[in-house]
């Protein structure tokens, strides 16, 4: 069986939108903080973790969590982890989110480091 046939995304899709509130760089790698309303999640704060790939430095590996509330006081987290490309001041991340109310999600997010914008992408990968 084919990775195509093995990986099945629930029909239904969600798109966020979100703001990069801090950034931290160390000589290992670089933190991000990020805030933004996710749908049914209602409000999510992610803390990001990006490591540069030591021989292409427009990409590398990604791992972080996000917490989320509704306003119904409904809270969930995430353990997230995936791989980021950067093409100039656009960087695209794609991870795959271990949610805490048993869900899986595929997310596909595109940063834009002009104006601290995060454009997320996500839906539920079936079991």
């Amino acid at each position: 069986m084919s990775v195509l046939e093995r990986l099945k995304l629930e029909s239904e899709s969600y798109s966020v939108e979100g703001t990069i509130t801090s950034v931290t760089s160390t000589a290992t790698g670089t933190t991000a903080n990020v805030t933004g309303k996710a749908g049914h999640y209602g409000k999510v704060y992610l803390t990001y973790n990006f490591v540069v790939n030591p021989k292409h430095e427009t990409q590398g590996s990604v791992t972080g969590i996000g917490r989320a509330i509704t306003d119904d006081g409904e809270s969930n987290e995430g353990t997230r982890n995936g791989v980021w490309t950067r093409d100039g001041h656009i960087m695209t991340v794609y991870s795959l989110d271990d949610v805490s109310d048993g869900k899986i999600n595929l997310c596909v997010e595109t940063w834009d480091f002009r104006d601290d914008s995060v454009k997320f992408e996500f839906s539920r990968v079936q079991k």
